[in-house]
């Protein structure tokens, strides 16, 4: 199974995930055109794409999705709730014949790839996140969150790699010139994960299997790589863990990860 985060963060997300048998986006919120450039860069493309599936209906999740859907003959998965909370200029431009409804807590299986969309904390009308199995390999995707319920823990634990929200620095984001609403929202349950809440679940989570880890929805202006993986370090330390033994990355909002082959 490979992967590339193209793009992450309040600009756009996008993440490619291709077996020998599937190819498939998370996410469509960027341009049709810069997918296509990005992918380009890594030696990838669109042809015969079996789907998109879709976390929730933020635009920078989805600005893309009705563009895509009428150059490219696939399928977009999404929950009911969610395309219903499409915006009108979005919604109206898409073909409905091409929405397949997904729920979550229930596998959809494309070709050789088994997906498990599960429900997440955001204040979106229905987000999920996506346990992907194929290969006898596993990918856990979290973007977007503002806490992780124990009871997904076992689901989401020990998985070969995580595309995993590492969205702000605390500090940085209280002593940002942002509103102080606007700050409260973040750091909610209904917000995004904090570097420190990230860094405290993924210990929690890696296990024997785990070697790849993309910190992802990365903000530009309350955060860095630097603190992002400075926490962690020093989180893992706390759990006896080195962050060393895992290919540790911070995905970016212009520049495609490499493709990452697990």
């Amino acid at each position: 199974m490979k992967f590339s985060v193209i793009g992450s963060g309040s600009k756009g997300n996008v993440t490619y995930l291709e077996t020998n048998k599937t190819k498939i986006l998370i996410d469509c919120g960027l341009t049709f055109k810069q997918i296509n450039v990005r992918l380009k860069a890594l030696e990838l493309d669109l042809e015969n794409l079996d789907g998109v599936f879709i976390t929730h209906e933020h635009t920078d999740h989805v600005a893309g999705l009705d563009v895509l859907l009428r150059r490219l003959d696939t399928v977009v998965y999404m929950t009911e709730i969610t395309y219903d909370s499409l915006k009108y200029k979005i919604k109206e431009n898409i073909s409905e014949s091409k929405v397949s409804f997904i729920t979550p807590y229930e596998k959809q299986i494309i070709n050789d790839v088994e997906i498990l969309p599960f429900s997440i904390s955001h204040d979106a009308s229905d987000a999920v996140g996506y346990v992907i199995y194929a290969e006898g390999k596993k990918i856990v995707y979290i973007t977007d969150t503002g806490y992780l319920p124990l009871k997904d823990f076992e689901m989401l634990e020990n998985a070969d790699a995580y595309v995993f929200e590492s969205n702000y620095d605390v500090t940085m984001l209280f002593t940002s010139e942002r509103p102080y609403y606007l700050k409260q929202r973040i750091d909610s349950v209904k917000g995004h994960l904090s570097n420190n809440d990230s860094a405290y679940n993924m210990a929690k989570l890696v296990g024997k299997n785990t070697k790849q880890i993309v910190l992802a929805h990365s903000s530009r202006e309350c955060n860095t790589a630097k603190a992002a993986i400075d926490t962690y370090d020093e989180v893992f330390n706390d759990y006896g863990l080195k962050i060393s033994d895992y290919d540790l990355v911070v995905a970016t909002q212009d520049i495609p990860t490499k493709l990452f082959v697990i």
